[in-house]
């Protein structure tokens, strides 16, 4: 199994980085290989929630049924499993001086069946694929408009803020 964390510092409120980043149904709007994020009861992240990621990588497309294990305000921890893959993982935010969150994104992944030998020669464009997300996510957040269009952001991430 592969560990892969992610962190950024942005200037946000708690609130609207909690918006983003622990209701997985505003994934699409900064995770570029989302496809389509399913979330039952919808809405933040809380004990018990369904997840169905679909997204594609590797030339692959991933179903991945996920369930959130455990819910705070500021944070979120989950695991999943579908054909290919099997993942847990946490979303943390932490509220820093001066108006300024930490973002931070573990996940452990490994692939399943065939695919299984892949997991370490893949971990490194996925950690890519994580930091140029995260990237996205510290955009929208840093330009002051979390909830304004909600067309998923295109194009190289900016910078790393890390």
């Amino acid at each position: 199994m592969s560990a892969i964390t992610g962190r950024r510092v942005v200037r946000a409120s708690l609130d609207d980085a909690a918006r983003l980043f622990l209701d997985w149904s505003q994934d699409a709007r900064w995770r570029a290989q989302v496809r389509r994020m399913t979330v039952e009861p919808p809405g933040p992240a809380r004990v018990g929630q369904r997840i169905v990621e679909e997204l594609r990588f590797a030339g692959l497309d991933f179903v991945t049924p996920t369930r959130i294990e455990h819910a705070g305000p500021t944070d979120a921890e989950y695991r999943g499993a579908g054909a290919m893959v099997t993942v847990h993982g946490a979303r943390r935010l932490q509220a820093l001086p001066e108006g300024r969150v930490a973002l931070v994104a573990t996940l452990h992944v490994r692939l399943r069946g065939p695919l299984r030998p892949l997991t370490g020669l893949l971990t490194p464009s996925y950690r890519r694929l994580q930091e140029h997300d995260l990237d996205r996510l510290a955009r929208i957040l840093d330009s002051g408009t979390p909830d304004g269009d909600r067309t998923p952001l295109q194009g190289p991430p900016l910078r790393s803020m890390s």
